[in-house]
């Protein structure tokens, strides 16, 4: 029975390692995309038995005497390879991603994550990490030109009994407090609506702070909306935020456009300033009493992407001196 040749043995190493390579890719894309919606266990295996054929050939390559620039060139591909799928390995494994909504004022403990929306930990992460009291001071709208501005928030992070870490965010910058990073998500202003029925008593039928949704729209740009009902008075009230102008927005000179319905009857519709109250049909009364921001800031792990990076790149300085040193013979 004769032997596999080498070169054919070799070429079908070759063709192992990359196909695995390309698939573990392919699958991380469609992941981060939505069009995959299987365990992230198997992109995790893809990325093991990347990382196990390309150490391999690693270590093939100190073994097998050949031309030393193109044994380097290999060699570079091969360990460049095996960083950048080990960072975004140890990235997926010890991660925690999640995030959580603030107004201003309000703290909330991250703890086990019970109190984050959308929390996605690791295999191995340490959710010990998140043991911090996190609380937006302040959300600020910062002018960036003619009728455009972005949020900042202005966060502290507690961690046991030390002093706490003060941050600002915003869509631009991120910022870390320990092994955790923050960056900021959307935003949108809360008011504090007031429902009154008057009669031989009045009556308080609603009095809560509602956050409202951003929504953009084409040129007419940011729109601030929300709406709820009253179920046991058969109430339903949809609003908006108005900002007459960026620099009266941002010193908080909103104003609230409702619409008051009971069952398929109009109670009322029209603009309050903060303060005021309006009367509408039915003996009812509404009321807008304050107006707070609220910020959503998305919480995650530190990132090994310095890992990826530099693994890449050695990855594709040895691609690019590979052929070279072929045709020179070096």
């Amino acid at each position: 029975m004769s032997s596999v040749p080498a070169t054919s043995r070799e070429r079908a190493f070759g063709a192992i390692r990359w196909t695995l390579l390309v698939l573990a890719v392919a699958d991380l894309a469609a992941l981060k995309a939505g069009l995959a919606a299987h365990s992230h266990l198997i992109l995790a295996a893809l990325m093991a038995a990347t990382m196990l054929a390309f150490g391999a050939r690693a270590v093939q390559l100190f073994v097998l005497r050949s031309a030393p620039v193109q044994r380097f060139a290999r060699l570079a591909i091969a360990l460049g390879v095996v960083i950048a799928v080990g960072g975004g390995l140890t990235n997926w494994a010890l991660g925690l991603q999640g995030y959580v909504i603030l107004t201003e004022g309000e703290k909330a403990r991250l703890g086990d994550g019970a109190e984050l929306q959308g929390f996605e930990p690791g295999p191995l992460a340490r959710i010990d990490e998140l043991d911090v009291l996190l609380g937006l001071d302040e959300l600020d709208l910062v002018p960036s030109g003619p009728d455009r501005f972005f949020p900042a928030s202005h966060l502290r992070v507690w961690r046991g009994h030390d002093s706490p870490v003060s941050l600002i965010v915003d869509p631009r910058n991120s910022r870390g407090a320990g092994s955790l990073r923050f960056h900021q998500g959307a935003f949108g202003f809360a008011p504090r609506i007031v429902v009154l029925q008057e009669g031989e008593a009045q009556e308080t039928v609603f009095d809560k702070v509602v956050p409202f949704l951003t929504e953009r729209r084409g040129p007419e740009g940011i729109l601030f909306n929300g709406s709820f009902t009253i179920a046991e008075a058969d109430l339903r009230v949809e609003g908006g935020i108005s900002l007459d102008s960026l620099d009266e927005g941002m010193r908080g000179h909103a104003t609230l456009d409702l619409t008051v319905t009971l069952g398929e009857k109009l109670l009322g519709r029209g603009r309050l300033l903060p303060g005021h109250f309006a009367d509408l049909e039915n003996d009812y009364r509404v009321g807008f009493a304050g107006l707070k921001r609220w910020s959503e800031i998305v919480i995650s792990r530190r990132s090994y992407g310095a890992f990826v990076l530099t693994g890449t790149v050695l990855a594709v300085v040895g691609a690019l001196l590979l052929p070279v040193a072929r045709w020179r013979g070096w």
